[in-house]
């Protein structure tokens, strides 16, 4: 008892900090309070790109990854999974991509870093338990990449290069990602696909602000699908 006392008197400011980050944690995981913020978040962002407010978003797309993030390495105790540390990798290159991208010459950095976040997604899903697809399936990633690319490369210029290679990866997560069967990443994987199809023809071809909110309702749904996914596997 005296033992336990001295201990108790020794380290309190420990078990205290120790105690208030469980009670934080599981108030994130149980109140859903992350998603709420997330919902917000992007729906004012959604907002300063429907009014044609790029400088606002300074202040709502450098916090969408974040909250993912944090829902994903919240969430992890309560769905009894390890945490992906090549998954989360991904989420944070995918940070630096958004906060990239808010800048005029932020595409080249940007486009680095969402094509490394692609290649450690691919790493990941590669360690999850994959199973034998339809040979179809690369035919078919690599028609779309093909066909994108036609279209796209009389304007591509000095990008021809990191355009091809990007596309030849994200191509490759799809297939990675149908390979797990995991229907999560599977849908997380071919929103991304998709908000990346938008994306090259609103800033190769037409600068249309309805496009631009279809890449951020598309990116940021195929995010929070793979979060999703990750969460949903024990693999």
């Amino acid at each position: 008892m005296v033992f336990q006392l001295l201990t108790m008197e020794k380290f309190p400011k420990k078990n205290m900090a120790k105690d208030y980050f469980l009670t934080v944690n599981n108030f994130f995981m149980r109140s859903k309070i992350l998603q709420i913020i997330l919902v917000i978040v992007f729906a004012i962002d959604l907002f300063f790109i429907f009014n044609n407010q790029p400088e606002l978003r300074f202040f709502t797309k450098p916090l969408l990854l974040p909250i993912l993030i944090l829902m994903y390495i919240t969430s992890l105790k309560s769905e009894k999974i390890q945490l992906d540390k090549l998954f989360l990798v991904g989420l944070v290159l995918s940070f630096f991509g958004d906060l990239f991208l808010l800048f005029k010459w932020g595409f080249l950095p940007g486009l680095g870093s969402f094509l490394l976040a692609h290649l450690f997604y691919i790493i990941s899903f590669k360690k999850k338990q994959q199973t034998r697809i339809s040979e179809i399936w690369p035919v078919i990633l690599s028609l779309y990449a093909s066909i994108l690319l036609f279209f796209l490369f009389p304007y591509l210029k000095e990008m021809k290069i990191p355009v091809i290679i990007y596309a030849v990866v994200i191509a490759t997560m799809m297939y990675n990602a149908i390979k797990t069967q995991n229907r999560n990443l599977i849908i997380g994987a071919l929103l991304f696909l998709i908000s990346d199809t938008l994306l090259s023809v609103y800033l190769f071809l037409q600068p249309l602000m309805i496009l631009n909110l279809l890449v951020m309702i598309t990116y940021v749904l195929a995010q929070w699908f793979l979060v999703r996914g990750m969460l949903s596997s024990k693999n």
